[in-house]
């Protein structure tokens, strides 16, 4: 595996990763419409491509293949990781921490967070596994439905 900064080349690929990880991910914890909307909006062409040109995505690939992804932002002290996503096939062999070192790498000297649905137990059960400790509740709303996230802290190195 590689972990390299996404290219103008893997946008359809990273489209098709979320794609595939968001419906596995949140079926049954968000309306289907909510998260149709969701892919429209984070995986559009021009999003990633706003993105890619902040050098906020970075990417893991298995030979040819693009496997997972990570969308990074930097704010205020903190490294914000705004989505982690890998291909459900390729769930637990590492791709997921493999992205999380490499965003470790971008500056150990800050804190890491990450927002996770509440009922998304893969999730929790990945940041917990990567000492991510469990922070604050958020409450939002997002296309018109209520959603319920908990933010985990992964402290500096």
């Amino acid at each position: 595996m590689q972990v390299r900064r996404a290219s103008r080349a893997d946008l359809a690929e990273i489209s098709r990763v979320a794609d595939a990880a968001y419906w596995d991910s949140y079926q049954g914890l968000l309306k289907p419409d909510t998260i149709a909307r969701l892919l429209a909006r984070d995986y559009s062409p021009s999003s990633l491509g706003r993105r890619l040109l902040k050098g906020g995505v970075l990417v893991v690939t298995a030979g040819d293949r693009l496997v997972g992804f990570a969308d990074v932002a930097r704010e205020d002290g903190l490294i914000r990781l705004t989505a982690i996503s890998t291909e459900p096939s390729r769930r637990r062999v590492g791709v997921g921490a493999a992205l999380v070192s490499a965003v470790r790498e971008l500056d150990g000297e800050l804190p890491v967070c990450a927002d996770v649905v509440l009922g998304n137990l893969d999730g929790e059960e990945f940041y917990e596994a990567l000492g991510f400790a469990p922070g604050e509740v958020i409450n939002g709303t997002w296309f018109g439905e209520d959603v319920v996230e908990r933010r985990w802290w992964l402290a500096p190195a």
